[in-house]
């Protein structure tokens, strides 16, 4: 194993992430970690099956020739890009991937929704502590949700729904702040989209449920009136329903340009938010939990052990 450290890139529908890292001294974990992220919203505009929007896909560049500049002032030993449903759902999306790898010297990989599914539970359990007997993990992207039942470490089944906080928001909301009637209609697109989701999600009995990704983070750093992220204190924190419910009322009163001075949520989430709280809130209905643990271990930490040959996929 080379002493030089792995870098791994989750190219995302809203965000990009990487993050440069040693194995630890086990082999098995992540130390001298550092992240980076941006938000070039790659999904905007994007149709399935039509190509990327030029301005969305212009974020996109900037954002990956920020991240090689990194890379190539730290010279990992390796660095694997994963794309994930914007990718996937893009005519040009498997091109733009091999060009970027071509340009950058990256390794590429275009995820399919089980491969993210499965890598963003590894990622999660890696940061887990306690390790919960059963669970459900979920995954909020900016096109899709990832759903992974656990337990212990074993991965027992996987499923991605198209329910992402970019499109969501993009079909259904118009006004600022959003209308309840808009609001309430999300709630119930998103309830009969969760309803398609296999009947071993429902089959566990008292599953602790884990949340994950950009979304869950803010409302964790939100929550907490975080102003400078910490990701050690987002890792293993418990909120309870009726927490994440008051967050969904504050914020549904407030226009965009108050939701951005909220401490805690970053700016280029403010719009998305509240997108994000309703799926959120629709999940913990689902499964009639009243708790939520968030991990800020995700996708990315999954990416990691992947380039650093811990797993397969």
């Amino acid at each position: 194993m080379s002493s030089r450290p792995l870098a791994a890139l989750d190219l995302g529908s809203n965000t990009f992430r990487l993050v440069i890292a040693q194995a630890d001294d086990c082999g098995q974990g992540l130390t001298q970690r550092r992240v980076w992220q941006e938000i070039p919203r790659i999904a905007e505009g994007l149709a399935p099956g039509g190509f990327f929007v030029q301005e969305p896909l212009a974020r996109a560049w900037a954002a990956a020739r920020s991240f090689q500049a990194i890379v190539a002032e730290r010279q990992p030993a390796r660095v694997l890009a994963g794309a994930t449903m914007a990718f996937r759902l893009a005519a040009d999306g498997p091109d733009f991937l091999k060009k970027m790898g071509s340009e950058f010297g990256w390794e590429t990989i275009l995820l399919s929704g089980q491969q993210e599914a499965r890598l963003s539970a590894l990622g999660v359990l890696s940061g887990l502590n306690p390790l919960p007997q059963e669970g459900i993990i979920f995954d909020i992207g900016g096109r899709s949700t990832e759903f992974i039942q656990i337990k212990g470490r074993d991965i027992l089944a996987t499923q991605s729904l198209e329910l992402g906080v970019v499109s969501l928001t993009a079909q259904f909301i118009r006004s600022d702040p959003p209308k309840p009637e808009e609001l309430k209609a999300m709630s119930l697109a998103i309830t009969k989209s969760l309803q398609t989701l296999a009947p071993e999600f429902s089959s566990t009995l008292d599953p602790v449920l884990v949340g994950t990704a950009g979304t869950v983070t803010t409302i964790a750093a939100t929550l907490m009136n975080m102003v400078d992220y910490d990701s050690d204190l987002v890792n293993n924190q418990v909120f309870s329903l009726l927490a994440i419910q008051e967050l969904f009322r504050q914020l549904g009163h407030q226009n965009l340009s108050a939701r951005q001075a909220t401490p805690g949520l970053h700016p280029r989430r403010a719009d998305v938010i509240m997108a994000g709280l309703t799926l959120t809130l629709a999940v913990m209905d689902f499964f009639h939990r009243q708790q939520l643990m968030t991990s800020d271990n995700s996708l990315l930490e999954g990416l990691w052990l992947l380039a650093n040959g811990q797993i397969q996929i």
